[in-house]
């Protein structure tokens, strides 16, 4: 168990106060399965109660709070009752069914009611929630497999790829029941390939071409069926899937990642950001969904492999992309892709923003995955994937497995677990990401041997990877220091002069179509990114200087304080001078531009 007391905290009793405990939204949510609208427009509303219980479900297990443990279970009994006789769960009529987005919003069902069930306290509800889970994916069996209708062609979107990550809650479904017919389908979906016309899982085995280059290119899709891959592998142990979601994954942190921990510029898309995060895009970059879907992936991988880069990657998500977007101040964007006049919707709280600015921009600008509801409110996807990430990051910040304790990310707080039937207490003094000064204090109810592994973060002098110390623990102290020195980061080129996105390959990694071409313009050189440890500095105008004016960084070696903010509600300002006898100020990337008024920026227009 741990109990924390700085962001991570915060930002999991934020969505536990504003969203999960809304037991009028949870309603809402199962009414769409009910009401069915989604067949109005092929449309994904289905996808948001699923999306919501997995992370209310995280986010419980680790407040372990009661009332939202009964106002989730209370939605969980609601959902029950959705299920047509034959077992059939949707939010589409049936004469639509099998369409759209109608899969991937089963798919969601699914989840949030496997996640519900790792915190279910009541044996016999579990057992009819494993009921329902089987009558909904009886269904898709029914109608899909060798024999069937293909899969992949249950949308019309990106090559199916959505469709086919109904694979992540299959392979989970026959580890919860054993049946073979669930892996058996699981297994149909791996040998699909996972997008209709292209193999994306034999790609990343054979680990010739980047994710970008699979011939469809949807981040959150993609990285999806990933974590089914992954999942499926977990069932099987067939060691080719654990290499290929492994290949995929460090794929991705050698081309997509961004310097504030997310992925794509162009929209929603992998396309090698990290050579094009100085592109200029309106709105609509690094989709808040992908962040999340990339910190669980990392989750997995840092299970699976013991790389710590992995939880280097989460941290980096979480204190910059995942804090930043998150609507703290309570705004309002209405969507404006509905089939009503923005001003025709009923204001809606909705918990994050959907993308996030890299170069001068602001925030709050589009609802990603916006639907009307039938009471003209409105919701969307980010919003309703949000609070998984909280809860993923508290989840793996400190992990007990038999004799090893290991250490991953750090705030004040503490973490109790037993070792060889032994309860020990870590507890954790920092003030950490503001200060590199961590104090670990280990008490154990009597003496103990194991070994205790605390992350050496990759921003950090030094390797990176893990420190270890194994002995028998008592009562003990350790301390920790990392420094913190500003670093400049100017923008990355690949060693070519072209990027193609969403292109067309053939199976020997050669370009038979190019649906859109990217061409590396000189004005993208001109910008620069500070971060201080694991905190991206950024512009937010309302500190005097505005984000797209040109500043004056010197390369040589910042000589600067962090202060107390003066009029921007922040964790840490810095104030840089500007080389004309004044400064300008940076504040870090998370509270930047909250107001959602203010253009910020995380790469800084330069003069040289």
């Amino acid at each position: 168990m741990v109990k924390f007391e700085g962001a991570a905290d915060r930002a999991a009793r934020f969505f536990q106060e504003t969203q999960l405990s809304d037991t009028a939204l949870w309603a809402k949510f199962a009414d769409q399965f009910r009401a069915r609208w989604d067949s109005r427009n092929n449309g994904w509303r289905g996808e948001y109660w699923g999306k919501m219980m997995r992370g209310g479900a995280l986010v419980c297990g680790y407040t372990g709070d009661g009332g939202l443990y009964d106002v989730l279970t209370a939605s969980v009994e609601d959902m029950l009752t959705t299920a047509d006789p034959d077992g059939r769960v949707s939010s589409y009529e049936r004469s639509g069914e099998f369409d759209g987005w109608d899969i991937w919003s089963r798919k969601y069902v699914m989840l949030g009611c496997e996640y519900y069930l790792e915190i279910c306290r009541d044996g016999a509800l579990r057992e009819r929630v494993l009921a329902f889970l089987k009558g909904l994916a009886d269904c898709v069996l029914a109608a899909f497999g060798p024999g069937k209708r293909d899969l992949l062609l249950a949308s019309r979107h990106w090559r199916g790829m959505n469709s086919a990550s109904i694979l992540e809650p299959m392979a989970r479904l026959y580890r919860l029941t054993g049946e073979a017919r669930y892996l058996d389908f699981a297994t149909y979906i791996v040998k699909s390939g996972g997008a209709y016309g292209r193999n994306i899982f034999e790609m990343a085995y054979e680990n010739r071409l980047a994710p970008y280059q699979y011939g469809t290119s949807k981040a959150y899709e993609m990285t999806s069926c990933f974590e089914g891959l992954l999942e499926y592998y977990e069932a099987t142990g067939i060691e080719k899937y654990r290499v290929a979601a492994e290949n995929y994954g460090r794929a991705l942190l050698a081309t997509e990642v961004s310097v504030i921990g997310s992925c794509g510029v162009t929209h929603e898309l992998f396309d090698h950001t990290r050579t094009r995060q100085t592109v200029k895009v309106d709105g609509v970059m690094q989709e808040t969904c992908v962040t999340v879907t990339w910190m669980k992936f990392c989750a997995r991988l840092l299970a699976l492999t013991g790389d710590s880069r992995f939880a280097d990657e989460m941290e980096r998500s979480f204190y910059n992309a995942y804090l930043g977007a998150l609507n703290t101040e309570r705004r309002e964007c209405r969507p404006r892709d509905t089939d009503v006049p923005p001003e025709a919707l009923r204001p809606t709280f909705l918990p994050a923003d959907s993308y996030s600015p890299l170069t001068p921009g602001k925030r709050g600008q589009m609802v990603g995955g916006a639907q009307r509801l039938p009471d003209d409110s409105y919701y969307g996807c980010c919003a309703c994937i949000s609070a998984a990430g909280a809860g993923i990051f508290l989840r793996n910040a400190v992990v007990a497995d038999g004799g090893t304790v290991t250490v991953n990310f750090f705030e004040r707080g503490e973490a109790s677990f037993d070792v060889d039937g032994v309860p020990v207490r870590l507890r954790m003094e920092t003030a950490y990401p503001l200060e590199g000064e961590i104090a670990l204090e280990i008490r154990a109810e009597r003496p103990v041997r194991f070994l205790l592994k605390v992350r050496n973060p990759g921003w950090a002098d030094g390797p990176g990877g893990y420190v270890l110390y194994e002995r028998e623990w008592s009562e003990d102290r350790i301390g920790l220091s990392f420094d913190m020195p500003l670093r400049i980061h100017r923008p990355e080129h690949w060693d070519r002069d072209v990027i193609y996105t969403n292109a067309v390959y053939d199976e020997n990694g050669r370009v038979i179509a190019l649906p859109k071409e990217v061409v590396h313009a000189p004005e993208e050189d001109g910008y620069a990114a500070v971060t201080r440890g694991p905190l991206v500095l950024a512009a937010d105008s309302r500190t005097g200087k505005s984000a797209d004016s040109p500043f004056r960084i010197r390369a040589d070696g910042v000589r600067a304080e962090p202060c107390i903010a003066e009029g921007v509600p922040c964790m840490l300002r810095y104030d840089f001078p500007d080389g004309r006898g004044g400064t300008f100020a940076l504040v870090d990337y998370a509270s930047a531009g909250k107001d959602w008024q203010t253009v910020i920026a995380a790469w800084l227009p330069v003069e040289d």
